[in-house]
């Protein structure tokens, strides 16, 4: 039986994306969540450019056809901002009142914003005390016109915005902060969400967000590549990706019989070299704070993480554990429905955005 957690409010995650904006229902079992709604609409060409909304009434109109097909009623939504404009960093400063480092954190965080920390929305949280009078703090900004065009277009859909939430955020809540499997008071994490077309690199060390960094390569440059080289229409290269085995680049002789891998390659390394420019700068980090705490392993979700062997082929070049997981492979998840999401790899966001109605896992 559904546990009941106060009034019942018929929130849902809405993670609106480059590609796909995608709308995931759930109420909480005692063992978990159980999605009752997932479902997904494409983003109307050019609605959305650079993580910007930049045609809210469009984006309003595909918001509203999946409000429709949803079948039930929705009082309101959760959303999600990504983008390099965005910044979640963590920092160390003096210890005091919640209530005065309120006062105080738009100038610490004009210290890491690179626009106007007046034209930005600004969080914080207290991650905890530290032995020598200090205390750490994980502070996330974004600019106001990236949350408010979102914020529109929901509306303009008949659909009140609930909260904003930053993506890693939202993912990490369905893939880690959910899974009783995974044991964060020791381990190092890099959280990857490999979009459409850029890629998200988030590192938490024992639980809280240590750094996050937009990467402005996603799946996209994979399949235009594709289509330019062997003449194909943007679907059929889109479902000629879906057929690759990323093992083939693994063996000897593979790449070089099998020419759409051997297309893809140079843009795979391109981003598994960004990849580790972002987990040395951690390490960097790490080293100048005088502490050493090394990515002990990698998860990889989003759209991204369902091609086949994506994870084999970027721990070899990693040197890293890396493991393709999607909310599915979490036990505590269970979908009502009769469609096949298979790992769930895309749905992370939406999902960890939906989780936010319920106070035990906001």
């Amino acid at each position: 039986m559904p546990l009941k957690f106060g009034k019942k409010q018929n929130l849902v995650g809405l993670d609106i994306g480059h590609h796909s904006i995608k709308l995931v229902a759930m109420e909480p079992m005692t063992s978990g969540w159980r999605l009752t709604r997932v479902l997904s609409v494409p983003t109307p060409p050019d609605s959305v450019r650079d993580s910007i909304v930049t045609d809210p009434e469009a984006l309003s109109q595909a918001i509203q056809t999946l409000v429709r097909n949803a079948k039930m009623p929705i009082s309101g939504c959760h959303v999600s901002v990504a983008g390099a404009s965005v910044v979640v960093r963590s920092v160390r400063v003096p210890k005091m009142s919640e209530a005065m480092l309120r006062k105080s954190i738009k100038f610490e965080a004009g210290r890491y914003i690179p626009s106007s920390v007046e034209d930005s929305y600004v969080e914080f949280e207290i991650a905890g005390e530290t032995e020598d009078g200090q205390m750490d703090v994980i502070i996330a900004a974004a600019p106001r016109d990236l949350v408010d065009f979102r914020i529109k277009a929901c509306e303009l859909a008949g659909l009140p915005v609930e909260s904003v939430d930053i993506e890693p955020f939202a993912a990490y809540r369905a893939l880690v902060q959910a899974n009783y499997n995974i044991d964060l008071n020791k381990d190092t994490v890099a959280l990857v969400d490999f979009g459409h077309t850029s890629t998200n690199v988030s590192v938490i060390d024992k639980g809280s967000f240590a750094m996050t960094r937009t990467i402005n390569q996603g799946g996209l440059a994979l399949t235009e590549a594709l289509q330019k080289y062997f003449k194909l229409s943007y679907q059929d290269a889109e479902e000629g990706k879906t057929q690759l085995d990323l093992l083939g680049l693994l063996k000897d002789n593979q790449p070089a019989e099998n020419p759409p891998l051997r297309v893809i390659q140079p843009h795979l390394d391109d981003l598994v070299r960004e990849m580790r420019r972002s987990l040395n700068y951690f390490q960097s980090q790490q080293a100048e704070a005088g502490s050493s705490n090394p990515v002990t392993w990698m998860l990889l979700s989003g759209g991204g993480a369902k091609m086949q062997g994506i994870a084999d082929y970027m721990s070899n070049r990693l040197g890293l554990k890396v493991y393709a997981a999607g909310v599915f492979d979490n036990p505590r998840f269970a979908y009502v429905g009769d469609q096949f999401f298979g790992q769930g790899a895309d749905l992370s966001v939406a999902s960890g955005l939906a989780m936010r109605s319920y106070s035990h896992a906001a």
